[in-house]
């Protein structure tokens, strides 16, 4: 790809999203994913494109890595999220996961450039980068851990209860399905906003030349690692909406009960991602309605 004439496209194409004037910070946060893409990506520029619009997104335009809230310290991340749950109510995804948990007593509020969130999925994501995060989760605002998390986490649709990866909503061949695109990081959350800002960057690196695709993902365009996948009640789509089509969304006690089995270790957890995976309930959950909630430093959390 052709660096110099991708910058020229996103300031000054059809579909700029910057404008004329392209910060440092912008640039470094841009190449940073760049080189998270060419280190563990899939090549295909429809994932790369996917992947900085919702950094975008995510991160106000900033394109580094932040905590929720936009917050300068752990402590006023804590204050902000503290005072976003007391604004939502008791049982709140802020309420929860805004409180210290764990072995090493910390809060597991929104970080970096996809706004990770709950104790199990820093846990989860630290083999991807040799990284313990779930004791020190301020490392996801380490440029480069951040933006391979967010690369390997599209890629391979841990945050969506399905399982389903970036590939499967944005196929190299076929139209792309940007409403549930956006499930890979936070239900259909400010979808339509990511699918602009999708557009953009795709529009850009065509222009550019395309992003080189690797022998593997031309071959399987929806290959991806499943290892780390992991359910996140903190999407709006409901964890009981991967069950079967007899449960309600709104059954409140299968909700807690997913929820709790997901906390559970070893087998007893096992059994929730058991559930979660049975066959034809991501079509259920894809055809449910969705109500966004605003819980991230942008807009969203995983």
């Amino acid at each position: 790809m052709d660096r110099k004439v991708f910058y020229q496209r996103l300031r000054h194409g059809d579909g700029a999203v910057f404008g004329a004037v392209l910060t440092q910070q912008q640039v470094d946060g841009i190449e940073g994913i760049l080189d998270a893409m060419a280190a563990v990506g899939d090549g295909r520029a429809k994932t790369l494109a996917y992947a900085l619009a919702t950094a975008w997104h995510e991160t106000g335009r900033r394109m580094v890595p932040v905590r929720e809230g936009f917050a300068r310290s752990d402590q006023e991340a804590i204050k902000a999220v503290a005072s976003l749950a007391r604004r939502l109510g008791p049982g709140s995804a802020p309420e929860r996961y805004g409180k210290p948990v764990g072995p090493y007593g910390k809060c597991y509020y929104g970080r970096g450039h996809v706004q990770l969130t709950w104790q199990r999925n820093y846990a989860a994501s630290s083999a991807d980068v040799g990284v313990d995060l779930e004791r020190d989760p301020d490392r996801m605002l380490d440029p480069v851990v951040s933006a391979r998390i967010l690369i390997l986490g599209l890629m391979d649709g841990r945050w969506n209860g399905c399982g389903k990866g970036i590939a499967h909503y944005l196929p190299r061949d076929g139209a792309d399905n940007l409403k549930d695109a956006r499930r890979t990081v936070n239900g259909t959350d400010r979808w339509d906003l990511v699918a602009g800002y999708y557009k953009a960057f795709l529009s850009a690196i065509q222009a550019a030349g395309g992003w080189q695709e690797t022998a593997s993902s031309r071959d399987d365009p929806d290959a991806r690692p499943r290892k780390h996948a992991t359910a996140d009640p903190a999407a709006p789509a409901t964890p009981a909406q991967d069950l079967a089509p007899s449960f309600a969304a709104t059954d409140e006690p299968v909700v807690r009960l997913l929820a709790w089995l997901n906390d559970c270790p070893g087998e007893i957890r096992a059994v929730g991602a058991w559930l979660a995976a049975m066959p034809g309930t991501c079509a259920a959950r894809e055809a449910a309605d969705d109500t966004p909630t605003d819980t991230s430093a942008s807009s969203g959390s995983r």
